[in-house]
């Protein structure tokens, strides 16, 4: 993707904090110079997950000092152009076409009874039909049973012990190996929830068992 168009560009980030330059709770090893490497395939798996029409074109990685502790980020950049709307061309509008008022035709009684036994019938059917799309919308949000993760750490790194720094009081954690990595999610708390675990767990995301 060409992002030499800069009016669209907008990015995405993920980050980890070494404390006193050891430290971490994320399970990053600063010492095995694969700390950017890690936080772009964290910030990519999060991106299909979140954001799937998101087309990262590139990544940039910044350190920074926060007193005695360092910030590793990387950004994913790309494209968010908005979408256009087409305007309507007045000039296509007859400025001479007389506006008819309904007021202004005589309807017999019975067509006037008519239509609006017709407008009533559609009425009820638009009622209807928004009704369905609103309880197709929340029953399509309750089967979202994806887990929520709230951690992740390479698995040659990772001790149960870890664990103890996420207890909380929305759920029981457990935890997965996939591709190398530990992912520790909130247990028998679906995904449709994700917004209560971003308020105790603001790096939480949502994946299937195994990804």
């Amino acid at each position: 993707m060409e992002l030499d168009d800069k009016r669209f560009l907008d990015t995405l980030e993920e980050s980890t904090l070494f404390y006193f330059d050891i430290f971490n709770f994320d399970g990053y090893d600063r010492f095995g110079n694969m700390i950017f490497e890690d936080l772009k395939y964290r910030l990519t798996s999060r991106s299909s997950v979140e954001f799937p029409e998101t087309d990262i074109a590139s990544f940039e990685g910044a350190m920074f000092r926060e007193g005695l502790h360092t910030r590793y980020v990387v950004y994913g950049i790309f494209k968010n152009e908005p979408t256009l709307i087409k305007r309507v061309d007045s000039s296509s509008v007859n400025p001479f076409k007389e506006e008819i008022k309904p007021a202004e035709l005589n309807i017999p009684a019975s067509v006037s009874l008519l239509i609006a036994s017709k407008n009533t019938i559609k009425d009820s059917q638009i009622a209807a039909v928004e009704n369905n799309s609103q309880t197709t919308t929340v029953s399509a949000q309750n089967q979202d049973m994806r887990l929520i993760i709230i951690a992740c750490f390479r698995e040659s790194y990772f001790e149960e012990s870890m664990m103890q720094n996420y207890y909380n009081d929305l759920s029981e954690l457990d935890y997965y190996k996939a591709n190398g990595w530990v992912r520790i999610y909130l247990k028998d708390f679906p995904g449709y929830r994700i917004y209560e675990a971003i308020e105790v767990f603001p790096d939480a995301w949502r994946a299937n068992y195994g990804e």
